[in-house]
């Protein structure tokens, strides 16, 4: 790659089920109510994926209008990394049934793993694999997390929604593109949240064990108090490594989990809640769609201009957290496909 070369977002794409529940819905069967879960959380409804719709179909949705709208053929892209914690099938990966799906021809694909934070790991994977492939790459953070909570728990059910988002990189010259990264994990907290399973038990075995939890669980505490100190860390760290001040940044796009979490990492930061761009109330937490979802909103919108400054920050089961700085290239909005 050349020494002028940067990795540039060329477009974004997003998809969510058009079945969308509101917390009045959820009222009518479980002890909560719209107040209730709008003064917690922040959350006023929720898209929920009907019978058909998978993780690889919404993804494969938000995909196509990305590629459409920066103009690229799927057999053009040289990888496709695809976020998710809620995989069609165990193997093979959802993004080679999303490679099925587009007909992506020679590209690689493959899965990152890395929960809330997964976008933010796939796009500087993807910087990575670009350093020696010249060929654009799409990322995709895609989740169904409502397929895997407990509908009857109503301290977890209620915070989570369906969706896709997609970003297509490519090479381009000047200042615009991805800037610093970091990528962490705290691992002393790899079991507030989590969904049992797996392979720790023999197949034959598992139906057998009653401790296996079949939904995600979450010990609320610590995961609010690691998202609030994870946002800071990483904003702040950011913003030293790039030499900038939080008042250059446009806006900071944060993992869509809990105004809450928001509200306390914006006074850690000496800031108010405008400076991070929250849709949290209309798609709940969608994990690792939850970025992309909301820069798709960003851009729908009309919001940013070329030159603005971006920091993506996610935090997720893991504990993984990280962040990346975007500097935006794009001259115009993208067209709505």
């Amino acid at each position: 790659m050349a020494e002028q070369d940067r990795i540039q977002i060329a477009a974004t794409g997003s998809w969510v089920p058009s079945h969308r529940v509101t917390n009045d819905m959820l009222a009518k069967t479980l002890d909560t109510t719209d107040e209730w879960i709008v003064s917690h959380t922040g959350i006023h409804a929720r898209h929920v994926a009907q019978a058909g719709e998978t993780t690889s179909s919404a993804a494969v949705q938000a995909s196509r209008i990305a590629l459409k709208r920066a103009g690229v053929a799927p057999d053009e892209l040289g990888c496709i990394v695809l976020a998710t914690s809620t995989p069609d099938y165990t193997l093979p990966s959802t993004a080679c049934l999303v490679h099925r799906e587009l007909k992506a021809g020679r590209a690689a694909a493959f899965d990152v793993s890395a929960a809330c934070t997964g976008f933010v790991y796939a796009m500087d994977v993807a910087r990575g694999l670009m350093a020696r492939d010249p060929r654009p790459t799409l990322v995709i953070g895609a989740d169904l997390m409502t397929r895997i909570v407990d509908w009857t728990d109503r301290n977890v059910c209620v915070l989570f929604g369906d969706g896709a988002g997609a970003v297509v990189l490519k090479r381009g010259t000047g200042d615009a593109g991805l800037g610093e990264s970091i990528l962490r994990v705290d691992s002393d907290g790899a079991f507030a949240l989590r969904r049992e399973g797996g392979n720790r038990h023999h197949l034959s075995e598992q139906i057998d064990v009653p401790s296996i939890r079949p939904f995600l669980f979450m010990d609320g505490k610590p995961v609010f108090n690691f998202a609030v100190k994870a946002i800071d860390e990483i904003v702040s760290e950011l913003l030293e490594k790039s030499g900038l001040t939080l008042n250059q940044v446009k806006l900071i796009v944060p993992h869509q989990a809990n105004f809450r979490i928001i509200d306390a990492a914006a006074r850690r930061l000496k800031t108010g809640t405008d400076k991070f761009f929250l849709n949290i109330a209309e798609v709940a937490n969608t994990s690792a769609a939850s970025i992309p979802l909301a820069l798709d909103a960003l851009v729908s919108d009309s919001r940013l201009q070329v030159g603005d400054i971006l920091i993506f920050v996610g935090f997720g089961a893991g504990l993984t957290y990280g962040g990346i700085l975007v500097r935006w290239g794009c001259s115009a909005p993208l067209a709505v496909v």
